[in-house]
């Protein structure tokens, strides 16, 4: 495959214009809303393109994308949606993860949580939960919710589907990874995917129910509320129905 066209065009897209598409397209599939995307020349085609021009551009998932190339899904119908992403319409973009067949992992920072019912909870809302299979044989159900520097949801995994909130000012997803920006340079979340196997938190950078996450892949910084900080590294919780529970039960709901 040509790695130009006949105007000299490089397939490679620069990385600003990239982010500017996914912001367009409210990171996901402008048609379907799927997280797992191509960028897509929708008019004109890559062949007969001179520029890499994010307002002829899209996300467009796999399938959709093959529907395109196999003339199952037509280039207006493309258009349309370019106007009115279903991303924006619902609210988020999203996909489901591999399930595990065996109790999932969680490595959250300077924590490493194995066989947790909840591996942790904040005032009693579980920020992680993973539920058994619903029948022998199946997989684990895992969920989780993060938010971003100002508390506002980035991020929800709900029983093994993930949804990324198209406020956020970036969600990008590549190689097994999400990255979620809430402003330029301010990571509020890294997190990787082990397909079958656990998530892994590199970076996190939010707050919920007055408590302040801040960690890397080693380290977990957790500021309590009036005061106070708790520095985890290297610890390990491993069967047990609670890892980590950070505030008393009181009846606190998050919504979102």
């Amino acid at each position: 495959m040509a790695i130009t066209n006949v105007y000299g065009l490089s397939r490679d897209i620069p990385e600003p214009i990239k982010r500017e598409i996914r912001q367009r397209s409210g990171f996901g599939c402008v048609v379907c809303g799927c997280s797992i995307v191509d960028y897509e020349h929708v008019s004109p085609d890559f062949p007969r393109a001179r520029a890499h021009d994010p307002s002829k551009m899209a996300l467009l998932c796999p399938m959709c994308h093959a529907k395109v190339t196999r003339n199952l899904l037509s280039k207006s119908r493309v258009r349309t949606a370019m106007e009115n992403p279903r991303c924006k319409q619902q609210g988020f973009s999203f996909a489901e993860l591999d399930p595990a067949n065996t109790h999932p992992y969680v490595v959250f920072g300077g924590m490493t949580l194995k066989n947790c019912d909840i591996p942790v909870q904040v005032r009693g809302f579980p920020l992680f939960q993973i539920e058994p299979p619903e029948a022998d044989g199946g997989p684990y159900r895992l969920s989780a919710s993060f938010f971003d520097q100002q508390g506002v949801p980035s991020l929800l995994i709900r029983r093994n589907e993930w949804r990324a909130s198209s406020a956020q000012w970036d969600v990008e997803v590549v190689g097994g990874r999400i990255t979620i920006r809430s402003a330029p340079r301010a990571i509020s979340l890294r997190i990787a995917f082990v397909p079958a196997e656990g998530v892994v938190i590199e970076r996190v950078d939010m707050h919920v129910a007055g408590y302040h996450f801040l960690g890397n892949k080693d380290e977990l910084n957790v500021s309590m509320p009036g005061g106070g900080k708790g520095v985890f590294t290297h610890c390990m919780a491993d069967n047990c129905h609670v890892g980590l529970s950070l505030g008393g039960i009181v009846g606190v709901r998050l919504t979102y």
